[in-house]
């Protein structure tokens, strides 16, 4: 079923996705992008490459990129194009990444040095920004800068260490805003009310993948290992029997929480890539699938044909939503019954198919 969702959502545009430049379709192409380089099937790189050419207008630029908004969210497509360009050599990658790098270095930031998440939620740090932006970050500095200083994105994942992070409980929980105006922060610690499950995941799959791209580099790593060694022993103990994490981390036993599939899949992945490039023990690569045929076992399902990952959140954040005035309030009334909970969402299946790929490379 694994490799016939894989192969089926090469198809699935339209339908579980768009053609957009979106950190969701992003992830989504880093999943097949990670399954070529495990597989070495031409047909999900092409994947890849023909979804990207598509957004690409006749003058070798991406439209829907608008640097003058500042999103965090909107660095993150631009990952794939690394791969792109090795292999094609084609300038008009190069010159997207130049241009979202250049607006980094314009981004705006909290008074502590981090990105805020964006320019409509002034002076938060998010922990999905964490994965949104430094990946590409680090390897834009590490390709193409001359000068590979990486203290920047240190000192980033260090602000989140001291300003998100719950000393009592050993958990993260989903925002902070330096300023301390927004309703759903606490006034003293400026922290976000909840442990949302795959704010943590986007978290840890940010300190695998930049931890992976500065393995060989002249930068002290070791206080990002610690980091995620910190991060899943907070998290395991909240670790379902049956392999998965709920909605809401820390209140299982609450009626209306769930076992989510995207935060669930995420944290394999970072579990399994993190212990096979020798970041964390093996028995967190146990950890980590557990997690993930947990997850398989009570949401995958096949239906008329098609295969379907169940229990994703479809969407979550803080703030007033402003695309659609939705207010976000980050209470667990909010992250358990405000936000639906979706089929084949890419949230979910992205992570599904990362977290895939490295069962198989744990297999070799």
């Amino acid at each position: 079923m694994l490799d016939q969702i894989r192969d089926q959502y090469l198809e699935g545009e339209g339908k579980w996705f768009s053609l957009r430049w979106h950190y969701i379709e992003n992830c989504i192409l880093k999943s097949y992008m990670d399954s070529y380089k495990q597989t070495g099937k031409e047909e999900y790189y092409l994947f890849v490459k023909n979804f990207i050419d598509r957004l690409y207008d006749e003058k070798g630029s991406i439209p829907a990129i608008d640097v003058r908004y500042y999103s965090i969210d909107q660095v993150r497509p631009a990952t794939i194009l690394f791969d792109l360009y090795k292999k094609e050599k084609d300038p008009k990658y190069k010159q997207v990444l130049d241009l979202i790098y250049d607006q980094l270095k314009t981004y705006p930031r909290t008074k502590s040095g981090s990105f805020w998440h964006k320019e409509n939620y002034p002076h938060q740090i998010w922990l999905d920004g964490l994965y949104m932006g430094q990946p590409f970050y680090v390897q834009y500095i590490k390709e193409f800068e001359e000068n590979k200083n990486y203290s920047d994105t240190m000192h980033q994942f260090m602000n989140v260490r001291k300003f998100i992070f719950n000393e009592e409980n050993r958990l993260y929980y989903h925002a902070y805003d330096e300023s301390r105006e927004m309703f759903w922060c606490d006034k003293t610690t400026g922290m976000s009310p909840n442990v949302w499950g795959r704010a943590v995941g986007w978290f840890v799959m940010a300190l695998v993948d930049v931890l992976e791209l500065l393995e060989d580099v002249q930068v002290d790593s070791e206080p990002l290992k610690l980091i995620l060694h910190e991060t899943l022993d907070g998290m395991l103990p909240y670790q379902h029997s049956g392999g998965m994490w709920y909605q809401v981390v820390d209140m299982g036993d609450r009626p209306g929480n769930y076992l989510e599939s995207s935060g669930t899949l995420m944290l394999a992945y970072a579990m399994l890539k993190g212990s096979r490039l020798g970041y964390l023990a093996e028995e967190y690569a146990d950890c980590g699938k557990s997690a993930f045929h947990g997850t398989t076992q009570r949401y995958l399902r096949e239906e008329n044909g098609e295969v379907l990952l169940g229990g994703i959140c479809r969407s979550a954040g803080l703030g007033t939503n402003p695309d659609t005035g939705k207010v976000r309030d980050g209470s667990f009334k909010y992250y358990t019954e405000n936000e639906i909970i979706v089929s084949n969402n890419g949230h979910g299946v992205a992570p599904l198919l990362m977290a895939y790929t490295e069962v198989l490379l744990s297999e070799l």
